[in-house]
C-alpha cells in the first residue's frame, strides 16, 4: 500500500514537556535517589543519542517510580480503587521490582481483596526467596483466604528466617489452631514465651487466641497466667471474665461478674467491663443494675449498637416500653449490617414490634413484625453460605474490642497536601506517558505508542498536543477509524492545526468517507504543500463526489510529483473520461498498463 506522509509527531518532537519545571514533591514524600528532573534530562539524552531502546527502558522505570507514588497518595486518601489501579500500573512498567510487588500486594490487602494479593506476592517470593516479610505477608494473605495449610508452611518459612518474629510466630500458632492442630499450636506459644519471656501481655493475646478457638480452658489458664504476672494489666481480668461466660454460660456469672468489677474498678470507662457486666446482670435479671451498667456503657460509644440492643431487653421487663422503642430503634439505625453480633438487628426488630404492640401503636408493630421475618429469612440464607466455608478466627459470638477501632479523622491541612499531590503527580505522569509514547512511535511501535498517549490522555486531558500525537499514532498503525475521535477533538481545540486538518481528511478518506474528506483536504492545493498522498486523496474524493474538473487537477499534480505510481495514472484517467478528455484518458491508460505491476 502506497504511504507517502509523513507528518511530523509534533513541533517539539522528543522534548515535548520539560518535566523538571513541574512543582516539586512535597515534603511528605520519601526522598529519592535521583529527583525526576535529573532522570527525565537522562532519557532525554539517551533520545539525542539515538539508543530508543534504552531510553524507553528509563522511562517506563520513572513511569513506575511516578505510580508508586501516586499509589501511596491514593491509599493515604482511601482511595482504595484508584490505588489498586496505580499499584497495577507500575507492576505493567517495572515487572521485576519485590518493593513494588509488595507494594502493590499491601494494597490489594487494605482493599480486603485478598486473592490478588497472593499473586505480586508470589513473584515476590520467587524474587527474593531470602525475604522474611514476603513470606510472612503471603503466610497472612493465605490466612485471610481460609487456607490454612498454605498460610502455615509460607509462615514456617518466614520463621526459619527470622526465628524471633513474634507476629509471625503468633499468626502461625493461630493457623494451626484453626486446624485443629493443638500441640502444634500450643509448642508454638511456649517457643513465644521462652523467647519473649513472661509477660502478662503474651498470656492475654495466647489467651485470646485460645478463646477464638474455642479452647476455654486453655484461655482460661492463660489469661490467669497474665494475673499472677501482673493482676492490674488492662484488660487481664475483662478477658479473663468473658472466658468464664464462654466456657459455662450462667453457671459462671458470678465468677465473671467478679472479674469485670476488678476491671472497672482500675477503669471506670471501660467500656466493655461497662457491657459485660450489664451482660451479667441481664443473666442475673438484675434489671436496674443491667441498665445502669449499659447506659454507661452506650455513653462511652454512643454509636455502638450493642448497648442500645441489652438495654431494649431490660426496658420490656420492666414495662417500660417507651424507653424500649427508644433504646431499639437506634439499635437499629446503629446496626453496621445484618450479620453483625449473631444477625442481632433481626432480634431487635422483633424486639420493638412487641413494644409498639404494647404501646398501642398496631400498625407500626406489624411492620416490624414483617421486617423481622424478611431479615430471618435473609438470615438463614447468608448462614447456610457461611456454613460451607472454613470458619475464621474473628467469628466472634459477642463484640470484641477490635470491632470498636475507628480510623481517626484525617487533618485539613494533611488532606490538602495529599490532594495536591494527587494533581501534580496525575500530570507528571500524563507527561511521562506521553514522552514514552513519542519514543515508541519514533520505534516504529505505532500501536504501543498509541496505548501511551490515550494513558496520556486518560491522566490530564488537557495537555496540549495529545490528541494530535494519538490521531497520527493511529494512522500510522492504519487504525484510520480510531484516529478520527482524536483528530476531530484536536481541531476543534486548535483549529489553526492545518496538519492535524488535512490528517484527519485522510482518515475520512481511508474510512471512505469522501465527502468529509473534500471538505477538510479543500486548501491542499492552495497551501503548496508537495505531499503526494493529501493531492490523491482530493482527487479521488472529489471523483467519487462528480467534481470531475476538480479531481483531475489534483490528480494531475499527483503524477506530477510521483510519476511512476501506476495508479495515480488510472484514477487520472478516469476522471479525463469523466470530463470527455478521451485522448488525454488513452494517454493516462497507456502508462497504466506500462506501469502497473504483472499480475
Amino acid at each position: 500500500m502506497y504511504n507517502g506522509l509523513d507528518f511530523e509527531i509534533t513541533t517539539m518532537a522528543l522534548c515535548l514537556i520539560i518535566l523538571s519545571f513541574l512543582l516539586p514533591p512535597l515534603s511528605f514524600n520519601p526522598p529519592q535517589d535521583k529527583t525526576l528532573a535529573q532522570r527525565y534530562e537522562a532519557a532525554q539524552e539517551l533520545v539525542r543519542a539515538g539508543k530508543l531502546a534504552e531510553a524507553e527502558t528509563e522511562l517506563k522505570s520513572i513511569l513506575a517510580a511516578q505510580y508508586r507514588r501516586l499509589m501511596k497518595t491514593y491509599a493515604a486518601l482511601m482511595k482504595r480503587e484508584p490505588a489498586l489501579e496505580a499499584a497495577e500500573a507500575a507492576a505493567n512498567y517495572q515487572t521485576n521490582d519485590t518493593d513494588l510487588l509488595i507494594e502493590m500486594a499491601m494494597v490489594y490487602l487494605e482493599a480486603a481483596q485478598f486473592d490478588k494479593a497472593v499473586d505480586p506476592l508470589l513473584k515476590a517470593a520467587q524474587l527474593q526467596p531470602n525475604n522474611a516479610d514476603v513470606h510472612k505477608t503471603l503466610g497472612k494473605t493465605y490466612f485471610a483466604l481460609g487456607d490454612y495449610e498454605k498460610s502455615a508452611r509460607a509462615l514456617e518459612v518466614a520463621l526459619k528466617l527470622t526465628p524471633k518474629d513474634f507476629n509471625s510466630s503468633f499468626t502461625l500458632a493461630i493457623t494451626y489452631l484453626q486446624q485443629r492442630q493443638f500441640t502444634a499450636a500450643r509448642r508454638v506459644f511456649d517457643s513465644m514465651i521462652a523467647e519473649f519471656g513472661e509477660k502478662p501481655e503474651i498470656h492475654i493475646a495466647i489467651g485470646r487466641a485460645f478463646r477464638e478457638a474455642g479452647r476455654l480452658p486453655e484461655a482460661i489458664e492463660e489469661f490467669k497466667r497474665a494475673i499472677a504476672l501482673n493482676s492490674q494489666f488492662p484488660g487481664a481480668h475483662y478477658n479473663l471474665g468473658l472466658a468464664y461466660l464462654w466456657n459455662e454460660g450462667g453457671s459462671a456469672v458470678a465468677n465473671a461478674e467478679g472479674e469485670f468489677k476488678i476491671e472497672l474498678a482500675a477503669n471506670p470507662n471501660d467500656f466493655f467491663s461497662n457491657y459485660y457486666l450489664g451482660i451479667t446482670c441481664i443473666f442475673q435479671r438484675k434489671w436496674e443494675p443491667a441498665i445502669d451498667y449499659l447506659r454507661t456503657a452506650s455513653r462511652i460509644q454512643p454509636n455502638n449498637p450493642d448497648p442500645y440492643f441489652q438495654l431494649g431487653q431490660a426496658y420490656q421487663e420492666l414495662q417500660k416500653h417507651d424507653q424500649a422503642i427508644d433504646v431499639l430503634t437506634k439499635a437499629i439505625d446503629l446496626n453496621p449490617n445484618l450479620p453483625h453480633n449473631k444477625f442481632q438487628v433481626t432480634t431487635a426488630h422483633y424486639r420493638l414490634a412487641q413494644s409498639l404492640l404494647q404501646t398501642g401503636q398496631t400498625e407500626a408493630g406489624r411492620k416490624e413484625l414483617q421486617v423481622a421475618s424478611e431479615l430471618k429469612a435473609r438470615a438463614f440464607e447468608i448462614t447456610q453460605k457461611l456454613s460451607s466455608k472454613q470458619s475464621t478466627m474473628g467469628a466472634s459470638r459477642v463484640p470484641d474490642e477490635n470491632d470498636q477501632k475507628t480510623q481517626a479523622s484525617m487533618d485539613q491541612k494533611t488532606r490538602s497536601e495529599l490532594e495536591a499531590n494527587e494533581a501534580q503527580l496525575t500530570k507528571i505522569i500524563s507527561a511521562l506517558h506521553n514522552s514514552l509514547g513519542l519514543v515508541q512511535a519514533g520505534r516504529q511501535n505505532l500501536t504501543d505508542a498509541a496505548v501511551e498517549f490515550r494513558l496520556a490522555k486518560k491522566w490530564n486531558p488537557q495537555q496540549a498536543g495529545l490528541d494530535y500525537n494519538l490521531g497520527l499514532a493511529y494512522f500510522r498503525a492504519e487504525l484510520y477509524r480510531e484516529a478520527l475521535a482524536p483528530l476531530e477533538s484536536e481541531i476543534k481545540s486548535n483549529p489553526a492545526n492545518t496538519q492535524a486538518r488535512w490528517l484527519l481528511g485522510l482518515s475520512y478518506f481511508k474510512t471512505q468517507d469522501y465527502s468529509k474528506a473534500a471538505e477538510l483536504l479543500h486548501d491542499v492545493p492552495s497551501s503548496g504543500s508537495t505531499n503526494v498522498e493529501l493531492y490523491y486523496a482530493l482527487g479521488k474524493a472529489l471523483l467519487q463526489q462528480g467534481n470531475f474538473a476538480g479531481a483531475a487537477s489534483n490528480l494531475e499534480m499527483a503524477v506530477k510529483l510521483d510519476p511512476e505510481n501506476a495508479l495515480f495514472h488510472y484514477e487520472l484517467g478516469r476522471a479525463y473520461i469523466a470530463t470527455g478528455r478521451r485522448e488525454d484518458a488513452k494517454r493516462e491508460d497507456e502508462t497504466f498498463n506500462k506501469l502497473k505491476k504483472p499480475q
